[in-house]
């Protein structure tokens, strides 16, 4: 029985051609790219390299991309950042009830350096509501922090709307695109001032990531020492991972081919049964690549474990929280009963994914509800 991998938006496989790009630097090539040495220099090379690659992909200056180890480093560091080098007059930060982990895992540290977070509610499809954003934003807000992209439910945000209430404060703008990175639904006209992206979401390997730092923004490291990444980052850069980065992100998407494959599934799906419900509507603004729904009656966790035996990956949510046995706090704030969320279940397509696989994979799907609700019965 052949495995059907449909969790792309935890992680996606490795390109090939990134693969091979970063070869050399696990090997032959070594050296410290601080070193002033020709080792040194080779290495330094391929990091700018890279970094300019980024810095095309995202629509920002050269100078503006600092590597990181991931995406939650890049959002712990931006919000961090930007709040241990706050002025006396700006103390507030707004953030929205459905962002990552990552995000949220801030407000504690927030508050112990005395800043007052307050939280944006957000609507049913988990986008930050607009004009409650627009009614809390005052001269005293420093930072606003929002996703481009939810990473369970696919939801798109207008992000361009945050930033402009934003810069009409005087406020910082602070976006999550790890899930909307080298996508269609990226916005080159975003104006961030800082963005968060990472390699493993779009080609690249596990442990890089990148932080747009838009010039004029105030930041203070996290990591101190050694001047690394325009002194915003110390340590010996991760140059294979940083290399294989800058490659990612020149690989065209896809995207065409991770719609067909969600359409190919919930087509199969509904033909299958009608007992199910989407959790966003097929008009509104979503990645091309999520599916997410439940099964009333069916817990996630039973039906992602009879899933797992049949050859299908899948997740109840974000990765980062999979272990979690409390339902997720996005469709908790999206006004979902507990129970409702613990039914849910999040299907994402990637660019290796094939329309005959979704169909295989709806089938499955649909076989191994009907064993949950067969064995309740008995």
């Amino acid at each position: 029985m052949d495995r059907l991998f449909f969790d792309h938006a935890a992680t996606t496989p490795v390109l090939p051609e990134v693969v091979a790009a970063m070869e050399p630097w696990v090997g032959h090539e070594f050296g410290n790219p601080s070193s002033l040495h020709a080792p040194g220099r080779t290495a330094r090379a391929a990091i700018d390299a890279a970094r300019e690659s980024v810095a095309d992909a995202l629509g920002c200056a050269f100078g503006e991309v600092v590597f990181t180890s991931g995406g939650t480093e890049a959002a712990v560091t931006a919000i961090l950042g930007v709040a241990l080098a706050a002025p006396a007059d700006r103390l507030r930060i707004l953030i929205s009830r459905a962002e990552h982990q990552a995000v949220l895992g801030t407000v504690t540290i927030l508050e112990r350096i005395g800043m007052r977070v307050e939280w944006i509610d957000v609507d049913a499809f988990g986008r930050p509501r607009l004009d409650q954003l627009e009614n809390r934003m005052e001269d005293d807000v420093l930072l606003v922090s929002t996703m481009h992209a939810n990473n369970e439910v696919g939801s798109i945000t207008d992000v361009v709307a945050v930033g402009s209430a934003c810069r009409q404060h005087g406020a910082y703008h602070f976006v999550d695109a790890v899930q909307t990175a080298g996508t269609d639904a990226w916005c080159s006209k975003l104006e961030a001032d800082l963005i968060a992206i990472s390699g493993h979401k779009i080609g690249g390997p596990k442990g890089v990531g990148a932080l747009t730092v838009r010039g004029g923004t105030t930041i203070k490291p996290l990591i101190a020492g050694g001047g690394q990444e325009r002194e915003l980052r110390g340590g010996t850069e991760n140059v294979a991972g940083i290399v294989g980065l800058g490659v990612a992100v020149r690989h065209p998407d896809l995207t065409a081919n991770r719609r067909m494959a969600r359409d190919a599934f919930l087509m199969e799906l509904r033909n299958q049964r009608s007992d199910f419900v989407e959790s966003i509507a097929a008009d509104a603004e979503q990645l091309a690549g999520h599916a997410h729904l439940r099964f009333p009656g069916v817990g996630a966790e039973t039906l992602l474990i009879r899933l797992d035996r049949a050859g299908v990956a899948a997740s109840s949510g974000s990765a980062c929280s999979s272990g979690s046995v409390e339902p997720s706090h996005v469709l908790l704030a999206m006004g979902w009963a507990r129970s409702e969320a613990k039914e849910a279940l999040r299907f994402s397509f990637g660019r290796t994914s094939t329309e005959e696989q979704a169909i295989e994979g709806a089938k499955r799907l649909s076989l191994a509800v009907d064993e949950i609700k067969h064995a309740a019965a008995s």
